[in-house]
């Protein structure tokens, strides 16, 4: 087999779990409102892909124009053609789910009107929302306005007027009050778009009835112009180019279908649109928008979920309950509050005498980022490493540095080619003690409620010995000399062990079950992609050692092809919960090495972050994971199968297992 035939093609296998995410909006078992959800996720997927994937493949296009010799790894000639239209059909199959879930509250006197004339009995009050709300936000844009520029994923209308062929831009103002009109009349909900109401009364404001209205809008390209050394204030230049970012070059161009050809050459000259960013779509655009869908029924969607409360003493500072046990926390079934405690305490614990931590996804009104200001104007010496280069999140990570700076916290800012992707703590106290957290997942109160992470505190001197090492590291703000500048006994870092680590612990699999041993891999993780891993994932197959992996994204890896991976099963959950967590689990004979950490096993992980991958040292925890990672493998509601094209393909025999409500159950015990 050829090297390139032994991968899943990265886009492919990507565009293969959106296609999981459209199949949660068409399972009977899920709430109606909940499918909407899975369209907006969709839709929101598909947005990001247009930002950040399709500039690449349409780069590579024009590269093999140029050069038809050119190799770049995980890419072929065919992938953009492959991806559109796969994009068509999976967009085909949006419209068909759609429908039904109109039809479906249709039946609960829910009136979603799409694609209809918006009835008469609530003609007045659409009128009413019109001339008292939308009409202050519309803008009308003259078509040889130069300084007119559509900005990435905003909503327009290009519109034409019948009688003169005059044609202006009207933008639709989703972005200041929301995309949705409702109002309810003798018991019936009527939720309508408001692209609908400015169709139907925007003629009647400025007397003119012979306008035509054509949906579009335009995705930019998401990634920062930056370069490869940063002088000055590196916040001040990502600031600039966040700035920038919604005036990024257009990756797609999405129209209704029934725009007018000589309209389309129009728009597609004055906007310098290239021939394959021009993508036909629907009459509406956005439909991320549903993650704003304005009812709200408890029958309709998901039973709610009280989070378990985990035991805890408040007689006693949580430090002293750390040092005695370490302590694992599995959000969202748990609750995120032992974690914000541990940040809280150590602002006012006066034996606490500095904290370190890195931030890369925080809530914009993050509790965690205000503690830590609080410890630094308490006298604390706080060290924060923040991560500006976190996609879409730039804008807020500055936001917070900045904040914190003023009240007196060290910060500092991203490393030259590398990012810090590591969710770490260390807090220092009196007499020399020190307490750690480890995440799987980001330190932000918001994202814990709908995140699978796994958050570990504890003070056990092996592991909180290597983080004050990593601590120490990052100020410098560089790459390491090599892998073996700093000695990790412990703790898997990117840059230093990681790799190496894991391909030594697989390495041992191997080799105990050439001797006749029992060996085992267990691997969860949000995407699988670098090669060397994979290979020696495979080679771990050939040996005879069985292999599970929950890949929840983009998975390379070929499961169950004979002679190569037949011992590897491959199985991706989507279900209530966004899974997140990472785990790696590795037996062979009677010995078990269980890890959680940050890392995906994606070229970016692997080589250009900073990722922290810790042991589950106390044996009761390690068990836990085990056991929890055993529990999702055996769902059977929530989960497909990956064959070795990267499908997703129905667990054929179901007993009812779902995973996420087992784990639920479990945690309780």
């Amino acid at each position: 087999m050829k090297k390139k035939d032994l991968y899943i093609n990265r886009d492919i296998s990507w565009l293969s779990f959106n296609d999981r995410v459209l199949d949660q909006a068409g399972r009977q078992e899920v709430p109606l409102l909940e499918k909407l959800q899975f369209l907006a996720i969709f839709s929101s997927n598909l947005d990001e892909f247009y930002r950040v994937r399709m500039p690449v493949l349409m780069a590579w296009k024009k590269i093999m124009k140029q050069n038809p010799e050119q190799l770049i790894p995980n890419l072929d000639i065919g992938t953009y053609k492959k991806a559109s239209k796969i994009i068509h059909k999976q967009q085909e199959r949006f419209g068909l789910l759609l429908a039904d879930i109109i039809q479906g509250l249709a039946k609960e006197n829910i009136f979603f009107i799409y694609n209809q004339t918006i009835p008469i009995e609530i003609k007045d009050l659409a009128a009413k929302y019109f001339f008292c709300t939308i009409a202050s936000y519309l803008q009308i844009i003259k078509i040889d306005d130069t300084s007119f520029f559509p900005i990435n994923n905003q909503l327009y209308f290009a519109v034409t007027d019948e009688n003169t062929g005059a044609v202006f831009f009207l933008n639709i103002p989703s972005n200041h009050i929301g995309r949705f009109f409702t109002c309810e009349i003798n018991g019936h909900k009527y939720v309508i778009l408001i692209d609908d109401i400015i169709k139907l009364f925007f003629p009647e404001a400025v007397k003119n009835k012979a306008l035509s209205f054509y949906s579009f809008k335009i995705t930019r390209d998401a990634e920062l112009n930056l370069e490869d050394e940063f002088e000055g204030d590196i916040a001040q230049k990502i600031e600039a180019e966040v700035n920038k970012r919604d005036l990024g070059y257009a990756t797609r161009f999405l129209f209704q279908p029934d725009l007018p050809e000589q309209l389309l050459e129009t728009l597609a000259t004055l906007f310098d649109l290239r021939k394959s960013s021009i993508v036909e779509g629907g009459n509406y655009h956005n439909l991320k928008d549903f993650f704003s869908f304005p009812i709200k029924m408890d029958k309709l969607s998901y039973p709610k979920q009280q989070q378990i409360e985990r035991s805890q003493n408040f007689q006693e500072s949580i430090y002293d309950q750390i040092d005695r046990e370490d302590m694992l926390i599995c959000t969202p079934y748990e609750s995120f509050d032992p974690i914000l405690r541990f940040f809280n305490e150590a602002a006012i614990d006066p034996a606490v005498e500095e904290i370190y931590t890195t931030l890369y996804r925080i809530a914009s009104d993050s509790r965690i980022a205000q503690a830590l200001a609080t410890a630094a104007k308490n006298g604390k010496k706080v060290n924060v490493f923040v991560e500006l280069k976190a996609r879409f999140d730039e804008a807020n990570n500055i936001h917070w540095a900045r904040r914190m700076k003023e009240q007196g916290v060290k910060i500092t800012y991203s490393i030259p080619n590398l990012k810090v992707h590591a969710k770490i703590a260390l807090v220092k106290r009196a007499g020399g003690r020190e307490s750690a957290l480890f995440g799987t997942g980001n330190l932000n109160e918001k994202t814990a409620k709908v995140y699978t992470d796994y958050f570990l505190m504890t003070s056990n001197k092996l592991l909180t010995n290597d983080l004050r090492m990593l601590f120490e590291f990052l100020p410098a703000r560089r790459k390491p000399n090599s892998a073996n500048e700093l000695s990790f006994e412990h703790l898997l870092i990117a840059q230093f062990n990681l790799k190496h680590t894991f391909l030594s612990l697989i390495d041992q699999t191997i080799l105990a079950a050439k001797t006749g041993a029992s060996a085992a891999i267990k691997i969860k993780l949000n995407n699988l992609e670098e090669e060397s891993l994979i290979d020696k994932l495979y080679e771990a197959s050939q040996a005879g050692v069985r292999l599970q992996l929950l890949v929840r994204g983009i998975c390379r890896l070929k499961p169950q092809v004979p002679g190569l991976s037949e011992n590897i099963v491959v199985k991706r959950i989507v279900g209530r919960y966004l899974e997140h967590g990472r785990i790696f689990i590795f037996q062979h004979k009677t010995s078990t090495s269980v890890y959680l950490g940050s890392s995906d096993w994606m070229n970016r992980n692997i080589y250009r972050r900073i990722e922290t991958c810790f042991p589950m040292l106390n044996q009761a925890l390690a068990i836990q994971v085990q056991e929890l990672f055993d529990i999702q493998f055996a769902d059977d509601c929530e989960t497909t199968l990956l064959n070795d094209r990267g499908q997703n393909q129905a667990i054929e025999t179901q007993l009812g297992n779902v995973s996420q409500q087992q784990i639920l159950d479990y945690l309780k015990r």
